[in-house]
């Protein structure tokens, strides 16, 4: 229901229902109780954005991301789903600014997110990945709305998460490694960034699914996200000869993957990992990643922009969390007809 219709109604002008809405101005007892008895009967909610076009006002979101060449290019594939909303909604006054900071440095995401105030914006969309100082900023900020994508942080009180579900998608993963190597032995789980949330849980329904399972031994490796770590690898390897397969709980698959090939020990080791990255994509055409989780990082980033638009400018509730599905991708679901003719033997 619009003001002129509820005026129609109440036989009253115009701006008569504006002040009465907006109390201001003086408006007899008589005509506010028809006027909010019409409003109660029918409904009526105010056109936010309109009023903003009309005072001129821009709703700024600010994105405080990792750097966006970072992991692959994982952030991104995030980026360009937020960069499509916005966009989209720029005609609606809706406008980002984003600062990215290093994920290796703790400090650097608290130094760039003040950065990031400086622009004054209406709204925050964070990776929540270094949990620690994710919350030391937002507490700095209390009065700010902001939005999570990548990873949940427990605790935090979002206006929206649209996030997959980390210890889901572990599960999941060991799930498909099961089926793809029954055999009992010893199974990897190779993390990069331990004090992540997602990553941790992600391991932990990976080993989840093993519980009462005692011819399955897990054991958890760390590495550095670009380099190093192939030493441990190696060493698991010479150490365990029945390593039957290798969860990786980030992008980094195609790198363990590649070493594991040059060790000789893919024909009899299961490679799992995440995200549809080009080296991931590549590594699995070659058969050195047997499937992928894709989390829909496209999805996530232009998904919780308008979950903020939604609230900030429509003054509607979002959702508080949206669950992005499990992907499965293996190599005869992985593109189109081209790339299937390029699968390795073995998989057709």
């Amino acid at each position: 229901m619009t003001i002129s219709e509820i005026a129609r109604l109440a036989n009253v002008s115009i701006g008569t229902v504006d002040r009465v809405l907006h109390k201001r101005g003086r408006v007899a007892p008589d005509t506010i109780k028809k006027v909010m008895t019409i409003v109660d009967d029918y409904g009526y909610q105010p056109n936010t954005f309109a009023r903003n076009l009309k005072l001129n006002k821009e709703y700024r979101i600010g994105v405080l991301l990792p750097l966006l060449h970072s992991e692959y290019g994982y952030w991104n594939l995030i980026y360009d789903g937020i960069l499509k909303a916005a966009k989209e909604l720029s005609p609606l006054a809706v406008s980002i600014s984003v600062a990215e900071f290093d994920r290796s440095n703790p400090d650097s995401l608290l130094e760039n997110g003040d950065k990031l105030m400086q622009e004054e914006p209406d709204a925050i969309l964070m990776a929540p990945v270094l949990p620690d100082a994710s919350r030391a900023f937002l507490a700095k900020h209390p009065q700010l709305d902001y939005a999570f994508i990548d990873s949940p942080l427990p605790d935090m009180n979002p206006v929206s998460s649209v996030v997959q579900d980390p210890f889901r998608g572990g599960y999941m993963a060991a799930r498909m490694m099961h089926l793809l190597s029954p055999q009992e032995g010893t199974y990897l789980i190779i993390q990069t960034h331990k004090t992540a949330f997602n990553s941790h849980e992600r391991a932990r329904g990976f080993k989840s699914y093993f519980t009462g399972r005692p011819g399955y031994k897990r054991l958890e490796l760390e590495m550095q996200t670009t380099n190093g770590g192939e030493i441990f690898i190696e060493q698991a390897c010479r150490e365990h000869a029945d390593i039957r397969g290798i969860f990786v709980v980030n992008d980094a698959v195609h790198r363990v993957a590649t070493f594991v090939s040059l060790l000789g020990r893919k024909s009899q080791t299961i490679l799992i990992g995440y995200d549809l990255i080009d080296q991931n994509r590549k590594a699995m055409l070659e058969g050195k990643v047997d499937c992928l989780i894709s989390q829909r990082p496209n999805f996530q980033g232009y998904t919780a922009v308008y979950q903020l638009y939604r609230k900030e400018m429509l003054g509607q509730t979002p959702e508080k969390t949206i669950c992005v599905p499990i992907d499965i991708v293996l190599p005869e679901n992985l593109t189109d007809e081209e790339s299937f003719s390029t699968l390795p033997n073995t998989y057709t």
